[in-house]
């Protein structure tokens, strides 16, 4: 199934700007219309850049962000408490459903947005969120214990993501415990790149344990580990029906654009 994006409400209106705080990177997605602009920005140089604090209150640099301001701004993600008193804010799972709802056409899914430090799971059905759970206190399994499994194994990350086949049985999805694991195998003279492959398909396991609670619906799989074609493939073979939506990494933003992009049409229409 193509993914598809969801019509403008009016794309006469003016542009609209949404923005993800994430732990890596801020994701913005701005314009108007069905095909705004995306880009992402290293988090802690948005803060120092992006930002302007100046008595009584913060704004954004928009010379910096090299963007035409607009009013219309939704924020979401780790900065949202920070801005919620100069911005309007959503929370991270609105934005994601709404992004995801968007990006897939589903109504009914499973959403599983595996990000650089956090995992999100959500239940919708009928187009509404009915259940969720979210990991947020721990890196186990997310964006950030993959890339320092890549590290530690010195391989390219587009390398290590496409690694599945014969995989040796990883039992830890920790970033401190998960190294000790990989040197104990490497010292008898496994091969990294099925270490790759086992690293994956613990994330696999661990992907679907987190779904395995709610009904076999489609899962559209989002976040930065969208991208690893590992996991997808391992996802796949467990029998899972499994959508990657167009820029995966983006989902948050692209749901708080689209708040904000249906806010200016209310208040057009008012």
């Amino acid at each position: 199934m193509a993914p598809r994006v969801q019509r403008d409400p009016d794309p006469c209106l003016p542009a609209a700007l949404g923005v993800d705080f994430g732990s890596r990177y801020v994701k913005l997605v701005y314009g108007a219309g069905e095909r705004p602009l995306r880009r992402a920005v290293d988090s802690l140089e948005f803060f120092r850049r992006g930002l302007v604090r100046e008595e009584g209150g913060i704004r954004l640099n928009w010379d910096w962000l090299k963007l035409p301001e607009t009013p219309a701004v939704v924020v979401t993600g780790y900065g949202k408490h920070l801005l919620k008193a100069h911005f309007a804010t959503i929370t991270e799972v609105r934005a994601s459903f709404l992004g995801a709802k968007a990006s897939s056409g589903l109504e009914d899914f499973i959403l599983l947005e595996m990000g650089g430090q956090d995992t999100k799971v959500l239940l919708v059905q009928g187009g509404q969120v009915m259940d969720f759970l979210t990991n947020d206190r721990c890196a186990a399994g997310t964006g950030r214990y993959l890339e320092n499994m890549a590290r530690f194994l010195k391989m390219p990350l587009r390398e290590f993501s496409r690694a599945w086949e014969e995989p040796v049985e990883i039992s830890q999805t920790c970033a401190i415990f998960g190294e000790s694991e990989l040197i104990g195998h490497l010292l008898t003279g496994v091969p990294p790149v099925r270490l790759a492959a086992g690293v994956n398909a613990s994330v696999a396991r661990r992907a679907l344990a987190l779904v395995r609670r709610y009904p076999p619906l489609p899962l559209v799989l989002a976040g930065g580990v969208a991208k690893n074609r590992a996991l997808v493939t391992l996802l796949k073979a467990a029998g899972r029906r499994v959508l990657v939506p167009p820029f995966p990494q983006f989902l948050g933003a692209w749901g708080c654009y689209l708040e904000a992009r249906q806010r200016l049409a209310q208040e057009a229409v008012s």
